[in-house]
């Protein structure tokens, strides 16, 4: 009986594919769509292991002008020439980039960085660019990374204190468990439920993030190698919009936990 289950949810998430591939996504993304967005990673690969489909979904829409602000240069100066080449092959013009290099935002997963200095770094770019949505981790990092989970506080941060422009919105890559991560497109059922807004890119489309990812040589070793062939973060992003009632909720639940 379970493996009857099992392989009827595999094929239930194979015809969904094959039926959504050929249907316009647009009703389900982020709402507009934005005309600036903001990306905001901690380190360069992040972008492309990641943000992957959300970004091909909007370059090829032809509409958003996508920001990348990466707030560490990953340790090593070669990686940022690596970033520029990854983003270029995205579509992400070399102008559109911005590496921050500070003292206080190491490159080390038992860092947290310091939430003041994130948001400066943010809220600057969200003024200067007059950027209209902000995309990042969620309280989880995907991967549980400090430096990545370091900005969602500081955009958690800059919602409390009022002090993102009205004009923008913020939105959050949703974090799934081990388990969703690394079964790629049998996780699209439960995707589509568990996000308030997704994108979905063809597999012809996910070899332009592949070669996109190459760009990271540096990076390019046989775990990560393994991650963007099973990863169903390759295949669809699923985002969640900032809300500060749920930020509220989230930060008392962590000073009770402490």
């Amino acid at each position: 009986m379970s493996n009857l289950v099992i392989l009827a949810y595999t094929c239930a998430s194979i015809f969904l594919y094959s039926f959504l591939k050929h249907m316009n996504h647009r009703a389900w993304q982020l709402p507009g769509p934005p005309s600036r967005l903001l990306l905001v990673t901690a380190h360069p690969d992040d972008e492309v292991m990641f943000f992957g489909p959300m970004i091909c979904s909007l370059i090829h829409g032809g509409v958003t002008q996508i920001y990348l602000l990466c707030l560490s240069m990953g340790g090593d100066k070669q990686r940022k020439n690596e970033l520029w080449a990854c983003a270029n092959q995205l579509g992400i013009p070399d102008a559109h980039v911005t590496i921050v290099m500070c003292t206080e935002m190491p490159d080390d997963p038992a860092v947290q960085w310091p939430d003041d200095v994130v948001a400066k770094s943010i809220l600057q770019h969200v003024e200067s660019y007059k950027i209209d949505t902000v995309v990042t981790f969620d309280k989880h990092g995907v991967s549980s990374h400090k430096n990545h989970i370091s900005i969602y506080y500081a955009i958690a941060m800059l919602c409390i204190e009022k002090r993102v422009p009205l004009y923008c919105k913020l939105y959050t890559l949703e974090t799934v468990n081990i388990f969703r991560k690394y079964i790629q497109l049998l996780d699209l059922p439960i995707s589509l439920l568990s996000g308030s807004y997704w994108y979905l890119i063809s597999y012809q489309q996910r070899h332009n993030i592949h070669d996109a990812m190459k760009k990271h040589r540096s990076q390019y070793v046989w775990f990560r190698k393994l991650f963007m062939v099973f990863s169903r973060y390759t295949l669809i992003n699923t985002l969640n919009e900032v809300n500060i009632l749920d930020l509220e909720l989230d930060l008392q639940f962590d000073d009770d936990d402490d």
